[in-house]
């Protein structure tokens, strides 16, 4: 069923885009085992929750957009998309999100296939998770973290953000910036000490006891947290 928040779109299952259409518009993915992946769903997909969605223009959302939560198995918008809120997409079960212009967004968490043409503009977090999709960007990105986890990113254009941590060979650009290291003491600035996973570390030059770090210990606190909107280090 359309969710009547994505205004204008039109419905594969309710015969409001065609076959020949639904492949043209999903060829237009830069990766082709991703076009012959959804090719393959559309033949199954009316055993699916989801459905493929289409929308001929720019898309605004004003608050949130889970792609799960819409029941869009992809989403195609043949323009530019702003998202007043979180855009969320995901693994289980698998979900395609295919931008034609550019994308804005307050945060995002990605899980499954998000490809944007144009520029990745995220005013606050963007957060990959895990390893079974990847995330695609024709253009720049600029965020005020960035943090891939395990889930591949491959970006087109320059990466601006404030803050880069973890794995930096899971970000594909020309240039990277400096990334933090998820065993890094500054991630205690970045993080509440409950959602990084702490141990007694050597005693400081006056003999004073210091915390260590190794990694996270809540990542589904921190993705929580993200697409609720909420900060990640409090005051």
């Amino acid at each position: 069923m359309l969710a009547a928040m994505i205004h204008g779109a039109r419905s594969y299952k309710q015969g409001q885009v065609t076959r020949d259409e639904a492949l043209a518009l999903i060829g237009q993915f830069r990766l082709p085992h991703k076009v012959e992946h959804v090719r393959a769903g559309l033949d199954e997909i009316e055993h699916y929750d989801g459905d493929l969605l289409v929308v001929d223009g720019d898309l605004r959302i004003d608050g949130d957009l889970d792609l799960n939560a819409e029941h869009a198995y992809v989403l195609v918008v043949r323009g530019s998309l702003t998202v007043g809120g979180a855009y969320c997409d995901y693994d289980d079960p698998e979900s395609f999100l295919l931008v034609m212009g550019s994308m804005t967004a307050r945060d995002v968490v990605t899980a499954g296939w998000l490809e944007v043409h144009g520029n990745l503009d995220v005013a606050n977090h963007l957060i990959g998770d895990y390893n079974d999709c990847s995330a695609y960007v024709g253009g720049d990105v600029r965020a005020r973290l960035l943090f891939p986890e395990e889930h591949h990113f491959d970006i087109g254009g320059e990466v601006d953000v404030q803050h880069a941590l973890g794995i930096r060979s899971r970000i594909k650009a020309a240039k990277l910036p400096e990334f933090i290291e998820m065993d890094d003491k500054r991630l205690l600035d970045l993080f509440d000490p409950g959602l990084l996973r702490t141990f007694a570390d050597d005693d400081d030059d006056d003999g004073n006891p210091t915390i260590g770090i190794d990694g996270l210990e809540d990542f589904g606190e921190v993705k929580r947290r993200v697409r609720a909107g909420l900060p990640l280090r409090t005051p």
